[in-house]
């Protein structure tokens, strides 16, 4: 039977008000609870827990740093916006969560599961992943491990492209409507968070990381060339080229086609304009969703394309 509490410290003591440790270690079947508001200090050392041991902290809690985290499971009790402060492999990935009732996470830096991607997302984090249950509105962080610089320069170069994704079975899903993540920071350092209206059931998900949001990318892309670009074939017979029509191009485009999932697949560089119309081969291409990206002097325009 589980016993709130039952901890293993190797140097403790409690006040009214504070709770000051080191070297805190929840074994299992146990929890050790720490209220919102109470002062809290591990001495500047990582919490780790057993398979089975809880560390929790109630509504509102704001605990935790890159020095004083938990490495492994945290609960949430009750409503409200909370801080689960989480981290693994000295990597800190606190998430805030806008909660309804209990919340759950852990932090893995490690690879989460390849999967396949689903219609709205371009491509996925390799690097990390979290574990959440509960509904919530949940803020994600990252810093320079998280490599965002490669997920999104790869990916349309749109850093509001950003967003959570989910897991579902086995397939990788946005966990809020397109375009409803609201992104703050730069490459570097910055955070994610789902829709601020719909709280998200996270029960419906295995795994969280970052993803990019096919819609955002069109729309924020193509700003930049959506009236010089029109694709006169779209969605695209199979055997058929992909045909497009340029306004006030002459020359230097360059257009590269990825997979759904980011890849390269074609890269043509001042490809040939007849009369403004443009041809780019349709060579083994299977039925599905690609993305074009067009370049001219230094102006970036993304495009969806389907091919049957």
């Amino acid at each position: 039977m589980k016993q709130k509490a039952t901890i293993t410290i190797l140097l403790a003591f409690f006040s009214i008000s504070g709770l000051f440790s080191q070297q805190l270690y929840v074994g299992n079947n146990a929890e050790f609870f720490v209220a919102s508001g109470t002062l809290f200090t591990t001495s500047n050392t990582v919490v780790t827990t057993g398979t089975t041991g809880i560390f929790s902290v109630g509504a509102g809690s704001n605990w935790g740093s890159s020095q004083e985290y938990v490495d492994g499971k945290v609960t949430g009790y009750g409503t409200g916006i909370t801080k689960l402060p989480i981290g693994n492999n000295s990597i800190y990935a606190p998430v805030t969560a806008d909660h309804t009732g209990t919340v759950e996470g852990i932090y893995y830096n490690a690879t989460p599961f390849t999967g396949t991607l689903g219609t709205n997302i371009d491509a996925k984090s390799d690097i990390e992943y979290w574990e959440l249950t509960g509904n919530a509105t949940i803020t994600l962080p990252w810093d320079s491990h998280s490599d965002m610089t490669t997920l999104v320069n790869n990916n349309g170069g749109s850093i509001n492209s950003i967003a959570v994704v989910g897991l579902n079975g086995s397939t990788w899903n946005l966990v809020s409507a397109p375009q409803t993540n609201t992104v703050t920071g730069n490459l570097t350092q910055g955070n994610v968070t789902t829709d601020s209206a719909v709280k998200v059931n996270l029960n419906g998900f295995s795994q969280f990381t970052f993803g990019i949001d096919h819609q955002v990318v069109l729309d924020v892309d193509n700003l930049l060339l959506n009236k010089d670009i029109v694709l006169l074939n779209n969605p695209v017979q199979a055997n058929t080229d992909i045909l497009f029509r340029t306004s006030n191009i002459t020359d230097n485009l360059n257009v590269t086609l990825f997979d759904i999932e980011g890849r390269t697949l074609q890269k043509h560089t001042a490809i040939k304009l007849d009369g403004g119309v443009g041809t780019i081969p349709n060579t083994n291409l299977s039925s599905g969703i690609y993305v074009l990206k067009f370049e001219h002097e230094g102006k970036l325009g993304i495009k969806k394309i389907i091919i049957q």
